[in-house]
């Protein structure tokens, strides 16, 4: 046993070996020692080290320890659902390009579900990225040498280990290999897409640009859950419990987790993207210019979302989250549902089982399911049941929402936008409309992912002719306008905007009142959040528990930042700090009035229930 493990160390460092020796990354080691005025000798023991700590290979018997030894301890929880027409689609491709899988990361089990579904399906095997934190034994040593390539969580400023990493994925894709890796660079904590991290992607863009391979696909992978058993771990980190460090007794943890069963696991495939057409792709809103890195991304989450199916979890979770922290019958649980139901098939939503929501027996086996695993709490022993959140369970309600709630934004854009408009500014109130919704766009474009402008408008109109066939017509005063949204089968935007832009607020409130002529420590910002989040919260000046994010304020930092809110420098200039405070005063008035606007849509629906229950 010894001498085999030998081997099978030896045969990884020959593999290093011979990356090394190759015309191209020698000429980019000479490159850059050149560039850091380093010794070429000095530079090079360096990436071997890196390349040796990151080379991988894809051994038999490794990769079975991998598929029937780590994947069940990770798979058994979910019944797992693929689409094979897809699969079949990607096979023929492949015979022609490398793919690389770009999937959603809501748990550690993500990476052995795809394994499971590639392989089940005649794919190769891919080389799956993730980051060193898993590369404790025996986890890192199976994952080395399963064709996983584990690199470092950061490394920014090491311009040798970037080089690395560079020039080992070149060398992969150049001999035509698919890779996997997850974008969002970790799992998500609140159930939808982070912003992505673009450092990997640039590294092939690099090997496009170089010559190193022609061409690779990018395919969007979206792997949605209609429960997870991690869920209450992760919304309890996001609170600010800290992480488990990864390790033995967190694995057997984690499998003993992973036991009983929870229900289906959907794997969709986007349409592929190919790489070095993209790169070549104009972008007619910014003037013609080639796409960027950036751009390419967007892309690929914007056809991620366009495949995620909306779950009868996510449907009923939708529901329950719009009316505080009030119990329902279960005909009143129906009066939610339905609509939103009606919704979803009426735009044609991609579906993880919504057809159970069409009978009271299916219903109750959602919120079952859900009461099973804490979420949904039920009353039995009065009248009749009685069904709502559990207390201190809005986070992981908000995780399974938050899996479909991209399909909603647009809509409770447009409620916003009407509500908005005050009946006292002069002005055509349908222009003011836009104008509002275009806004309201740019305030959380980094928590969704948009169209393009014009897109976009098209998508808003589509949303207003659902709302009322004759819009036009009804949003001439605001009386008209509120009348319109009164009638209007359900309404969205209290459901499905609250926590975002409550929790942009609280940073905006504190972000004003720090003086203009001190740096901004943004992780004491954000800790600082956290706590005056809490704070309002207990004092019912929030409505939303799932508002104190972390991971929300980190996003609303990033449009603080994109806004120019978060100067890299202080300035010394007077009147360039009386000018700073007054655009971060402006902007958390900005967010003052959407939460308002939220309130607005809350209320009306609240009179509108009281109205139906009258």
């Amino acid at each position: 046993m010894n001498g085999s493990l030998s081997s099978i160390l030896r045969s990884r460092k020959s593999y290093a070996r011979e990356v090394l020796k190759t015309d191209r990354f020698r000429k980019q080691l000479e490159l850059l020692a050149r560039r850091l005025k380093r010794p070429l000798d000095e530079v090079k023991a360096e990436a071997t080290i890196g390349l040796e700590e990151i080379v991988t290979v894809q051994n038999p018997m490794y990769s079975a320890m991998f598929d029937h030894g780590l994947g069940p301890m990770h798979t058994r929880a979910w019944t797992v659902a693929a689409d094979r027409d897809e699969l079949r689609h990607l096979k023929r491709l492949n015979a022609k390009n490398p793919l690389v899988f770009l999937p959603t990361h809501r748990s550690y089990a993500d990476a052995f579900i795809l394994t499971k579904v590639l392989r089940e399906n005649g794919l190769p095997r891919n080389h799956i990225l993730g980051g060193n934190n898993l590369g404790f034994f025996p986890l890192g040593t199976i994952i080395r040498r399963a064709g996983g390539v584990l690199v470092r969580r950061s490394f920014k400023d090491d311009e040798v280990y970037k080089l690395v990493v560079r020039e080992y994925l070149g060398y992969l894709v150049a001999q035509g290999r698919n890779l996997e890796w997850y974008m969002e660079g970790g799992r998500s904590r609140t159930g939808k897409l982070r912003p992505p991290k673009y450092g990997l992607l640039r590294y092939l863009v690099d090997a496009i640009e170089s010559g190193v391979a022609k061409d690779m696909l990018l395919v969007p992978v979206a792997i949605t859950y209609d429960q997870l058993h991690e869920v209450g771990v992760m919304a309890a980190e996001e609170a600010g419990t800290a992480k488990t460090q990864e390790g033995l007794r967190w694995l057997a943890g984690y499998a003993r987790g992973q036991q009983k069963w929870i229900g289906t696991a959907f794997v969709r495939f986007g349409e592929a993207l190919s790489l070095r057409e993209a790169l070549q792709r104009a972008d007619s809103e910014s003037g013609g210019s080639k796409w960027t890195v950036e751009k390419i991304a967007f892309e690929v989450f914007q056809r991620i979302n366009r495949v995620t199916p909306v779950t009868a979890p996510a449907l009923v979770t939708l529901a329950l989250l719009g009316v505080r922290d009030r119990a329902l019958t279960l005909p009143e649980v129906r009066g939610l549902v339905d609509p939103l139901l009606e919704f979803a098939v009426q735009r044609g939503f991609p579906s993880g089982q919504l057809e159970s929501l069409n009978d009271d027996t299916g219903l109750l086996g959602t919120l079952a399911a859900l009461a099973k695993s804490g979420v949904v709490r039920c009353h039995e022993s009065g009248a009749e049941p009685v069904y709502g959140i559990n207390p201190g369970q809005h986070s992981v309600a908000a995780f399974y929402r938050n899996s479909a709630i991209h399909w909603f934004v647009n809509r409770a854009l447009t409620e916003l936008a009407l509500v908005s408009v005050d009946g006292s500014v002069d002005g055509d109130p349908l222009q003011l409309a836009w104008e509002k919704a275009f806004a309201l766009r740019d305030l959380l474009k980094f928590d969704f992912f948009f169209s393009d402008r014009q897109t976009f408008r098209d998508e808003i109109k589509t949303e207003a002719r659902l709302l009322d066939a004759e819009f036009r017509d009804h949003v001439a005063t605001p009386r008209a306008r509120r009348q319109l949204l009164r009638k209007a089968p359900f309404l969205i935007a209290h459901r499905v905007l609250p926590a975002f832009l409550e929790a942009y607020f609280i940073v905006a409130e504190r972000l004003a009142m720090r003086p203009a002529n001190q740096p901004v420590d943004q992780e004491a910002l954000v800790n600082e959040c956290y706590g005056v989040g809490r704070q309002y919260l207990l004092q019912h000046r929030l409505h939303s528990p799932e508002a104190i994010s972390r991971e929300l304020y980190r996003n609303a930092l990033l449009l603080a930042a994109n806004r120019g809110l978060l100067p890299k420098t202080v300035a010394e200039d007077a009147g360039q700090l009386d000018e700073l405070a007054l655009r971060r005063r402006a902007f958390a008035t900005e967010l003052e009035m959407a939460v308002k606007a939220v309130n607005a849509i809350d209320e009306l629906e609240q009179s509108r229930l009281k109205l139906e229950l009258e």
